[in-house]
């Protein structure tokens, strides 16, 4: 018997009806199935490089931003936790987000009114009147004190954006395993798709 055999065409000429009587995928129809499926996982694992390689920032790229603590810092998100802290410049306030928990201690300490300094990277600008950018932070001194250097963070992201290319070399060898079974059941059913015209039976 053939691995395919399985997924042999049937004599049907109406809609395909599934468990329950509901509509479902013909075995023709596996081959766009894993197609789709396969490109989707593909592009997945492109946005996850994609992603994290911008978040990295030369010292040249960042942007220096000095103010006061307006808003204590609160932990935000359940999933992929970060740390934000509003804080108040000349020009109008700004929100900061660290996602480095090993500063949590240090950074949740901060209080209204604590001057601060930071180096970051613009992650959104405030387009709305009265609404604040946003900006990732990459260096971060309270009062003159380093909280937080270039080097600590620049090691974190490296760190991190080796775990993610870990992720998408999986997701990417998950992806052409789909496309390999699409392939093969493309060459056995001869076509991505089911093409047989089907009959609409009269009642």
């Amino acid at each position: 018997m053939s691995i395919f055999d399985a997924f042999s065409p049937s004599s049907r000429r109406g809609p395909y009806i599934g468990r329950y009587g509901k509509p479902g995928i013909s075995r023709r129809e596996l081959p766009c199935v894993f197609l789709v499926i396969a490109i989707a996982v593909g592009c997945i694992a492109l946005l996850l490089l994609t992603v994290r390689w911008l978040t990295m920032a030369n010292e040249s790229d960042l942007y220096v931003i000095s103010g006061s603590v307006l808003r204590a810092p609160e932990l935000i998100r359940s999933t992929s936790p970060v740390i934000r802290i509003l804080v108040q410049t000349n020009g109008r306030p700004v929100t900061i987000y660290e996602d480095d928990l090993s500063l949590s201690q240090q950074i949740m300490h901060l209080k209204w009114g604590d001057p601060v300094t930071a180096r970051v990277k613009l992650l959104r600008a405030g387009v709305q009147s009265g609404s604040s950018a946003e900006y990732h932070i990459w260096e971060l001194k309270r009062d003159g004190v380093t909280i937080q250097s270039y080097q600590d963070a620049y090691r974190y992201q490296t760190r991190a954006n080796e775990r993610s290319i870990t992720y998408a070399l999986e997701l990417g060898l998950l992806s052409a395993l789909l496309l390999a079974v699409a392939l093969a059941l493309r060459m056995h059913f001869g076509a991505w798709v089911d093409q047989t015209p089907i009959e609409v039976q009269e009642p």
